[in-house]
């Protein structure tokens, strides 16, 4: 069936992740790849464009590359002009989160600033609208894909699921390509039948990282065949960016053209001071990204009860009693870097900021206060509205007036009031509230 102007599908996810995990070629050349198998799908009749960046400047002009593929001259003027003047508050809410895709008016709102802002500055190219994928890991490495449309785009949730997955997949496989740039040595080499051909001392020793890894190559192989391109839902729950939380599998090319599967660890030889050990700080940053338990445990190859277990250790250990809690942890306005030496090595250790807040639940309704705390958990106003059985419209007014009440103008600072350690007895929405 053709694909009509506008609409977005997912028929490429297994393509756009296979070219992700290749590793050969500089990362414009990787990134010129991924655009081109993604194009089919996303482009609208105006081109794919997809930058990458570092999380604490999410934007193109500090993107170290940019591509774009059937993209017109007046458009990139206008996109260049729009993250000069216009996409601050964008990136402000995208940095906040794990992984965001959809239609920009299905993810921002028709009337919230953002769109308004695009709509205006893109009004003399007749651009209405557009499709994004922004993903980020838990080390900052970004990546957005986009295509503008000159009418609504509004895919649906199996469709948003895909690219949110395919997404978290081109973080993670961008982060490795860098590690890798730095660190050479890999750890396995396994045929795509799962065999093993070659192992490191750390694999070859350990029969668990063995079965581990050979699984694992089998069930992408599987992801692989023509019946599960077609059914990309199932494929994507076999391939897995992160192997167990602690292996990447990438494509390996011999010299005579035979296919391998080479395996890296994800090594962190440091302890966190705080105890967290290596998995746990990887699961307190994701949290902090406003992922749920079942995009962390598939962006780390890990079980969902396992994430949820270790979620609660987490909190134990810091000492907090609630997951939004956790949300703060990680938000610049609220930490302070700490650098410390651990055997001859620099690690950076995060501690949160105690200092005074304000009541907010003296200051909002009981409507506003589950708002907030929904806000906190990293729900977008449409699944508030959802939840609330409201229209996002009104979820939309709610927050103008929570943020002229508290006096801010963003969510991230409406997320760290709420998970203020002042405020853990008061923001929860009382009945005797109006």
């Amino acid at each position: 069936m053709a694909k009509s102007r506008g609409d977005i599908r997912a028929l490429s996810a297994i393509d756009v992740v296979e070219s992700a995990y290749r590793l050969d070629g500089a990362e414009t050349e990787w990134l010129d790849r991924v655009v081109a198998c993604a194009r089919p799908d996303l482009d609208t009749g105006l081109g794919v464009y997809a930058f990458t960046s570092a999380g604490d400047a999410p934007n193109i002009q500090s993107s170290p590359v940019f591509v774009q593929h059937g993209l017109d001259g007046g458009f990139a003027q206008l996109l260049a002009d729009l993250d000069s003047r216009g996409a601050g508050p964008a990136y402000d809410r995208l940095r906040a989160r794990l992984i965001s895709c959809g239609g920009l008016e299905q993810f921002f709102g028709a009337r919230s600033d953002v769109v308004v802002t695009y709509r205006s500055l893109m009004k003399p190219q007749s651009i209405d609208d557009g499709f994004f994928v922004f993903a980020q890991d838990d080390e900052g490495t970004v990546v957005n894909l986009a295509a503008p449309s000159r009418r609504t785009v509004t895919p649906p949730p199996r469709v948003r699921g895909i690219w949110a997955k395919v997404g978290l997949h081109l973080a993670a496989a961008l982060r490795l390509r860098r590690k890798l740039a730095h660190d050479t040595v890999r750890d396995a080499l396994l045929d795509p039948s799962g065999t093993m051909h070659d192992a490191g001392v750390s694999v070859k020793d350990d029969p668990t990282a063995r079965d581990v890894l050979s699984r694992a190559v089998r069930a992408m192989e599987q992801a692989r065949s023509t019946k599960m391109r077609a059914e990309p839902e199932h494929a994507l729950q076999l391939w897995r960016g992160l192997v167990a939380g602690e292996w990447s599998l990438v494509e390996h090319w011999e010299s005579d053209g035979r296919r391998y599967l080479a395996a890296y660890r994800n090594r962190s030889e440091l302890r966190d001071p705080r105890a967290l050990n290596p998995t746990e700080r990887s699961l307190l940053k994701y949290v902090a990204l406003g992922a749920t338990n079942k995009q962390i445990a598939y962006a780390l190859g890990l079980p969902t009860g396992t994430v949820s277990s270790s979620i609660m250790q987490i909190l134990r250990k810091l000492r907090l009693s609630r997951r939004v809690d956790l949300a703060s942890l990680l938000d610049p306005a609220r930490m302070d870097r700490l650098d410390i030496r651990v055997a001859g090595r620099e690690l950076g250790v995060l501690t949160m900021d105690t200092g005074p807040r304000g009541r907010i639940a003296e200051a909002l309704s009981t409507a506003e206060l589950d708002v907030a705390t929904h806000v906190a958990r990293g729900w977008t106003n449409a699944r508030i509205a959802e939840e609330r059985q409201v229209s996002p419209h009104t979820v939309a007014n709610q927050l103008r007036r929570i943020f002229a009440k508290l006096e801010i103008k963003s969510r991230a600072q409406l997320a760290r009031l709420v998970a203020s350690p002042e405020e853990k007895s008061d923001v929860v929405p009382r009945s005797s509230r109006e």
